[in-house]
């Protein structure tokens, strides 16, 4: 292993499950890899957090991409990004705050803004109604 090789995503899912099914094929070529984001997309069921993402040794890419689609994974186009990661991330960079945080991070102080509001809206109205 190259002390300069870094740790890039190779997949991601909205469950850990299906995940795990790749990380286990990846496994069983020799390919390390690594889950990241397991326990926050399992404590968010529900909410788009980003997914659970199955990351590898960059120098493994190729390779890894050939087991891939071997093993029937559709394989998507560098530039491609999911739809709507790019809606979340266009509400979340209106907020200059957020800007410096990862997306990961931008989403879960964003839910908790709006859990604030909401909350906030509620005493409010229960105060006005009594």
């Amino acid at each position: 292993m190259d002390t300069t090789d870094k740790m890039v995503e190779i997949a991601r899912f909205q469950y850990p499950t299906d995940a795990r099914t790749l990380m286990a094929l990846l496994q069983s070529e020799e390919i390390d890899c690594y889950l990241r984001n397991e326990y926050s997309t399992l404590v968010m069921a529900g909410y788009d957090v980003g997914g659970a993402r199955v990351e590898i040794l960059e120098s493994d890419v190729p390779r890894a991409l050939e087991v891939m689609k071997a093993g029937g994974y559709e394989i998507p186009e560098e530039d491609e990004n999911p739809e709507q990661m790019q809606t979340v991330a266009g509400w979340v960079s209106r907020i200059p705050i957020l800007r410096k945080l990862s997306l990961e991070k931008q989403v879960f102080v964003f839910l908790i803004l709006i859990a604030t509001c909401l909350g906030l809206l509620i005493s409010l109205g229960s105060l006005f109604s009594a």
